[in-house]
């Protein structure tokens, strides 16, 4: 069973409570996201990575607005957790957030899920097809 590690992103600023062997974290982050809140949630995702985190959930279930320029920015750090073997699933999204994210283009560069547990979740699929 996976154990998981939670964190909530308001804006730029997250705080991480961190599990000992979590093996998916999750980052739920609220209000408005820019390109410079999704930029340091990027810096905090590589973090992670670096530690040996890497598989992660972002839960935009309390955000109201994505900018979609910030959409490249998530794909790409998606991109770089499955180079190293992990993944960054989402979450939570509503009819508003779905659409900004295809409107980007980038809607099948991410694993998009109804809520975390069905995120989470995913990840052990996801290694019984391995």
């Amino acid at each position: 069973m996976n154990k998981i590690t939670v964190a909530r992103v308001s804006g730029y600023d997250a705080a991480i409570t961190r599990a000992a062997n979590a093996d998916v974290h999750v980052i739920g982050a609220e209000g408005e996201l820019d390109e410079r809140a999704v930029t340091a949630l990027g810096d905090e995702i590589v973090g992670l990575a670096c530690a040996g985190k890497q598989n992660i959930v972002l839960d935009l279930s309390a955000v109201f607005h994505l900018d979609y320029r910030a959409v490249r920015l998530l794909a790409a750090r998606a991109a770089f957790l499955r180079q190293g073997g992990g993944d960054l699933k989402l979450c939570g999204l509503s009819n508003y957030l779905k659409a900004i994210v295809r409107a980007s283009g980038l809607w099948d560069r991410f694993d998009i899920h109804e809520d975390v547990e069905s995120a989470a979740s995913a990840f052990a699929f996801d290694r019984l097809l391995e």
